[in-house]
């Protein structure tokens, strides 16, 4: 299930879909074609999903705290096209007056694929500890949310970096 605004559910968008093309060279010889992993081993590419989604829970609690203001800091945290979508939540959330207190945590971080040019994580969201106000200071979260929400997450990396590809919500058996 694809979910527009993710954490704009409490209030901000982690959203979803970001299909970069692949370009992939043809192979000019009948040899099987292998994709080199982003990292040598399963640990040190859990360290880096984990790290470098600690770091954008952080700033995306930030700027809801803000209002939805400047999400231009998620740039270089995730694809474009995600960002893209990220930023309609954001803006939604800036003309509604709403903004968030508190902030988003995660658990269950395990690696579901290491192989090829991505890097996919399993994660649970954790949103209880966000509240949505409005502009006068009064709590609009919504009394039915999901305050845990089983995802997979899809990485790349660009100069060194992770970049948050995909976030969708795990169809399976809740893992949370």
């Amino acid at each position: 299930m694809r979910v527009k605004a993710l954490i704009l559910v409490p209030l901000v968008a982690v959203a979803l879909t970001a299909c970069a093309a692949q370009v992939t060279p043809v192979p000019t010889t009948t040899e099987a074609v292998t994709e080199k992993p982003l990292f040598a081993t399963d640990e040190e590419a859990l360290s880096a999903a984990q790290a470098a989604y600690a770091n954008y829970l952080e700033v995306s609690d930030q700027i809801a705290r803000d209002g939805g203001a400047n999400p231009e800091r998620l740039k270089g945290l995730v694809s474009e096209s995600l960002y893209e979508e990220q930023l309609q939540g954001y803006q939604d959330v800036e003309s509604k007056g709403l903004r968030a207190v508190g902030a988003s945590k995660f658990d269950h971080f395990e690696l579901q694929n290491n192989a090829g040019s991505r890097l996919q994580t399993y994660v649970c969201l954790r949103l209880s500890g966000i509240q949505v106000l409005d502009s006068s200071g009064e709590d609009v979260t919504p009394s039915g949310r999901n305050n845990d929400l089983p995802l997979t997450l899809e990485w790349a990396t660009s100069n060194g970096s992770m970049i948050l590809e995909t976030s969708e919500i795990w169809t399976g058996q809740n893992f949370c």
